[in-house]
């Protein structure tokens, strides 16, 4: 693929991560090395086929929405192919007659949690080892982020195998929803995990904050302004220089509220519950591909 050639690129699964996806390179913030000249996607379901293109309806002209039973017409019609599949589903996709076949010279990207790129060229190839030529696969994981253009996408690709130009384009489609990151696949499982999972983490503490604020009196809704503007500006104060255990102990002033709040928090265990939990995710990420 060359810098600025036109191309039709595949969304198969395209739920919220895909709609999202989808919304970016249709209207990207970005023109970089690719112009977009249509998006396929394709859905489980008629009422998820209406959300899609109601979601999507200022870019009806370059969108084609399909039912799965079309992934191969979609796959076919492609030059880059996203599967966003739910990875329990993806033997089914990759099984069905001429998909495998209609995969052969084109970049193909997964954001099917926990399924690493060995397994994806498995699923790519089937019994099929006369393949021309390498395969090209990049595996990613975005956040929800996405939908706000906000997502921190990690990469993990065989850069012995992934050309330049597919480089560029795998960046260019993440970077028109956040910012794309690649990383080595050694560490893709715990980085993987940090990027899908710490969100839903932070959210579970700030819920919990939020019962307090509401159980001393304060809306719920004011508590969730201050809390979530509060931890905004001081979590970017981080990438600013500031380490988070330096910063934590220029908060707790002696005598104050927020060391009486961390000592609590200590006592219950919350730092390494943290730690197990997030180490706990890595490992089922790493067993997903086996599964």
């Amino acid at each position: 693929m060359t810098r600025m050639s036109s191309a039709t690129i595949a969304v198969i699964g395209c739920g919220t991560l895909g709609t999202s996806i989808a919304r970016g390179i249709l209207d990207p913030t970005d023109k970089g090395c690719i112009t977009v000249e249509r998006v396929i996607t394709t859905v489980a379901t008629e009422s998820s086929k209406q959300r899609v293109e109601e979601t999507l309806s200022r870019h009806s002209s370059r969108l084609i929405v399909l039912l799965k039973r079309d992934n191969l017409r979609a796959i076919e019609d492609a030059d880059v192919v996203l599967f966003a599949v739910k990875p329990v589903k993806r033997n089914d996709v990759f099984s069905t007659p001429g998909v495998r076949e209609a995969l052969r010279g084109k970049l193909i990207i997964s954001i099917m949690a926990g399924i690493s790129t060995q397994e994806i060229i498995r699923l790519a190839l089937g019994n099929d080892n006369t393949s021309n030529g390498p395969l090209e696969v990049v595996r990613a994981m975005p956040n929800m982020a996405a939908k706000i253009r906000e997502a921190q996408t990690l990469c993990t690709a065989d850069m012995d195998k992934l050309s330049n130009e597919n480089f560029q384009v795998a960046t260019w489609i993440f970077n028109q929803v956040g910012q794309a990151q690649f990383v080595a696949e050694s560490s893709f499982d715990i980085s993987a995990v940090l990027v899908g999972c710490a969100g839903s983490l932070l959210l579970l503490a700030i819920d919990g904050l939020l019962d307090a604020a509401v159980a001393e009196g304060v809306k719920r809704s004011e508590a969730q302004e201050m809390t979530v503007n509060s931890a905004i500006g001081m979590l970017k104060l981080v990438p600013a220089g500031e380490h988070p255990g330096v910063l934590r102990e220029k908060i707790a002033s002696p005598g104050g509220c927020s060391i009486r709040a961390l000592l609590e928090l200590e006592k219950r265990g919350v730092r390494s519950a943290y730690t197990a939990a997030i180490m706990a995710a890595a490992e089922r990420s790493k067993q997903m591909s086996k599964s």
